[in-house]
């Protein structure tokens, strides 16, 4: 998930820090950093494990995740087949060079390894560095992260490390590109005439010069290995809650440790095969809502790394629209007498209803017209589904348990 304000008006992004979760990679040449580090004293302070929410059917039975190579001649129709189907896939050929995600990955690790003490140094809440608490609803997780928004500003003072921050800018410019074209793809792929085919990039690249550019994020989360004792091959304790992504798209690379589950159509929760030389895209709630509905929105966990098992570390990009961007249906998308299924609303204000919710809320309910809630109410998810329990005010943190 993610946060904050940006413009992207110069080539090289710079980031400033922000709050709520991201996701991180680690791979050969950082294993011997990644082996090496500690069970995270901020993981252990200040909520317990008991506080953290369980996943039942942790270890779910495994599907075939859509696969693209991006430089194939039929990506396009793969891509877009993919996004109706489940709203996620793996994209391979992307051409993120891995030498830039080495060295990003061995920083990010390094940066986790620190003292507690000295991470704090990157946090300035709502913004930065943070542990175990996901947004300000109560929601908590396994895991650590810091969650930066990009800009053309610069990191914010008692902020990271100037190693990992220019290993952030360099891979985010990369993947930046990536979400791009996978737009352009996208939109070759629903039939969009040649010459409109820009609009969904444009939405999340902003033309040179351009100060009022999109809200784009990187947020990079780390997942120890949680000391739970739990029965044998039931259930797993909550890395990340199930939520969709509020932007247009999300880019995640992880290292090679499990643990993402995605939710398909049906209601069965599937786990996604980790791939360092890959990048998974899910597709937002933003671009659910201009495609009227032909994309879907995914839902998604990710399940924390049982003791003796390695971290999981994962790095995730948000291309979000400038706060100003109307979103609503594409009208070349349209056909004669079709309706939306969705009230057209800003950026700004779907994502400030977004951060007012839960993780496993249903945000776009509010923003759906009679017709999508008619749809929606022949859908029921059977195989694993969440069962939030609101605990009334004042409570503890939140603990939900996932079946």
């Amino acid at each position: 998930m993610s946060t904050i304000y940006t413009t992207n008006n110069c080539k090289r992004s710079q980031l400033i820090l922000c709050s709520r979760s991201a996701c991180f990679t680690t791979n050969e040449a950082q294993k011997r950093e990644t082996d090496r580090l500690p069970a995270m004293v901020a993981i252990t302070v200040p909520i317990s494990v008991d506080a953290i929410p369980l996943v039942k059917c942790a270890h779910a039975a495994a599907a075939a995740v859509p696969s693209v190579d991006l430089s194939a001649p039929g990506a396009a129709a793969a891509v877009a087949d993919a996004c109706r189907g489940v709203g996620f896939f793996k994209a391979t050929n992307h051409g993120v060079p891995a030498a830039l995600t080495d060295a990003l990955e061995a920083r990010a690790a390094a940066f986790f390894a620190l003292p507690h003490k000295d991470k704090l140094e990157a946090s300035a809440r709502p913004l930065g560095y943070g542990s175990k608490s996901i947004g300000c609803n109560g929601d908590v997780g396994w895991l650590e992260y810091i969650l930066l928004s990009v800009g053309s500003g610069s990191v914010a003072a008692a902020s990271l490390p100037p190693s990992l921050r220019a290993a952030l800018e360099e891979y985010t410019d990369a993947v930046r590109e990536v979400g791009a074209r996978v737009l352009e793809l996208m939109a070759d792929g629903l039939g969009i005439a040649e010459e409109r085919r820009g609009e969904l990039r444009r939405m999340v690249v902003a033309p040179a010069g351009d100060k009022g550019g999109p809200d784009e994020l990187v947020r990079v989360n780390h997942y120890p290995p949680c000391p739970c004792p739990l029965a044998a091959g039931q259930r797993g304790v909550t890395g990340f809650g199930e939520h969709t992504d509020p932007q247009i798209i999300s880019v995640l690379r992880s290292n090679r440790t499990g643990g993402l589950q995605i939710m398909l159509p049906e209601g069965r929760w599937v786990p996604v095969a980790p791939d360092p030389d890959s990048l998974f895209i899910n597709v937002g709630d933003s671009l659910q809502v201009l495609t009227n509905g032909r994309f879907r929105s995914v839902k998604h966990r990710v399940v924390a790394p049982a003791e003796g098992q390695q971290s999981r570390l994962s790095v995730i990009y948000f291309g979000g629209p400038a706060p100003t961007q109307r979103i609503a249906p594409l009208p070349e998308l349209m056909r004669e007498g079709e309706q939306s299924l969705y009230r057209e609303f800003t950026w700004a204000e779907y994502k400030k209803a977004a951060y007012k919710s839960r993780l496993g809320d249903h945000r776009l309910g509010p923003f759906e017209l009679p017709a999508a809630v008619t749809q929606e109410a022949t859908k029921a998810d059977h195989h694993c589904s969440s069962n939030a329990v609101q605990p009334p005010a004042p409570a503890p943190p939140h603990v939900a348990r996932v079946h």
